[in-house]
């Protein structure tokens, strides 16, 4: 009784090693598609076909105002950033069709995060005082040439 589910096992593991499918390996710049491969898309051109046995991968520019910054399969290109005024932003090199548009702060102001999504005025120091590090002022004098206060 025992046996047979032995002999059944061995021969699974047999069949298997003997009889696995082997993988599709391609290059850096392709994907697996059904046994075949891809050749992505090149920066600033989304997938519209993947390739079959008679054609290649099709790909179509990104439209005014999309990027896509790697080689893809992407369907679909991403929208360049809008650098808002509203918020403080103004563009510091406009986007193409494989790299986003950059913001920056208008004069006199600085990024709330490491994204840059909007801007706040910088703060003023009191006299005496000046910037260390945006928005920590820091007192002018070294240390033990405080201020001397007069009784």
């Amino acid at each position: 009784m025992v046996r047979l589910p032995l002999q059944c096992l061995f021969w699974g593991f047999f069949l298997t090693a003997v009889h696995s499918e082997p993988a599709t390996a391609c290059g850096e710049k392709q994907y697996p598609v059904n046994s075949l491969c891809c050749d992505l898309c090149p920066p600033g051109q989304k997938l519209v076909n993947d390739c079959t046995e008679v054609s290649k991968t099709e790909c179509q520019s990104c439209g005014k105002g999309e990027f896509l910054s790697t080689w893809n399969r992407e369907k679909y290109c991403h929208e360049h950033r809008y650098c808002n005024p509203n918020l403080g932003l103004r563009i510091q090199s406009e986007g193409t069709l494989n790299t986003d548009t950059i913001c920056v702060c208008v004069e006199g102001q600085h990024c709330t995060s490491h994204t840059c999504e909007s801007c706040t005025p910088h703060s003023l120091c009191l006299p005496g005082f000046g910037v260390k590090q945006i928005d920590i002022c820091w007192s002018h004098f070294s240390r033990g040439h405080g201020l001397k206060f007069l009784i």
